[in-house]
């Protein structure tokens, strides 16, 4: 039987890419997905967040080594749609989430897959999403 399919947040790629507690996770899903257990998706809003981060962060050259080392990755990318940006929008509403953040969520909520993140802003979804959450960084459990 195959693994449930799961979407990447930002917060699991970026804990991959740094090598943040639960990178081992998320590099697990990775694997998975190169055998076929299962499929990992990443919204498009991830890799605006990776870039954006990463070079604030770390400046631009790695902000791009990090783009092409996702681009590398065995994933299916999601595109917006008109459902997905009201499912979004919806989200962004109810649950005063970032844009992004509800175009990610909205993506695993479409594609009845698991959310895998570090982010606290998706704790109030429990109820109606299923997630894998990574060890929060310290200074922002809740």
């Amino acid at each position: 039987m195959a693994d449930q399919d799961v979407v990447l947040d930002t917060s699991a790629v970026i804990s991959f890419l740094s090598d943040e507690d639960g990178a081992d996770r998320v590099e697990n899903h990775l694997l998975k997905a190169r055998k076929g257990s299962l499929t990992v998706y990443l919204s498009f809003a991830t890799i605006a967040e990776v870039f954006s981060s990463a070079i604030k962060r770390e400046g631009r050259e790695r902000a791009e080594l990090y783009v092409a080392s996702i681009k590398s990755w065995q994933v299916k990318w999601v595109h917006s749609s008109e459902p997905l940006c009201l499912s979004a929008g919806a989200l962004k509403v109810k649950y005063k989430m970032s844009f992004a953040d509800s175009f990610i969520a909205a993506t695993a909520l479409h594609l009845d897959a698991v959310l895998v993140h570090k982010d606290p802003e998706f704790d109030a979804l429990k109820a109606i999403l299923p997630m894998e959450s990574l060890p929060y960084k310290r200074g922002r459990e809740m």
